[in-house]
């Protein structure tokens, strides 16, 4: 389950640089800098909820979905 917390922490981390990307071009191309500030917290909301799932997920390692998934791969 920590795997898939590191998943999603990674997505959100590319999906967080890629619309900071798209605000530093908005703000190379000739718009203020407030406009590059909300390209800023609007890509930090990516990243914070893949932080979360990758924190709750590692913090709680006996929760039911963990154990569940634990004991699907020890069956295979």
């Amino acid at each position: 389950m920590k795997d898939l917390g590191t998943r999603i922490y990674w997505f959100g981390c590319v999906v967080a640089a890629t619309v900071l990307g798209i605000g530093v071009a908005d703000c190379w191309f000739g718009h203020q800098l407030t406009a590059f500030l909300s390209w800023a917290v609007l890509a930090s909301i990516p990243w914070l909820v893949g932080r979360a799932s990758l924190y709750v997920l590692a913090r709680y390692p006996n929760a039911p979905a963990v154990k569940r998934e634990a004991e699907e791969d020890w069956g295979r």
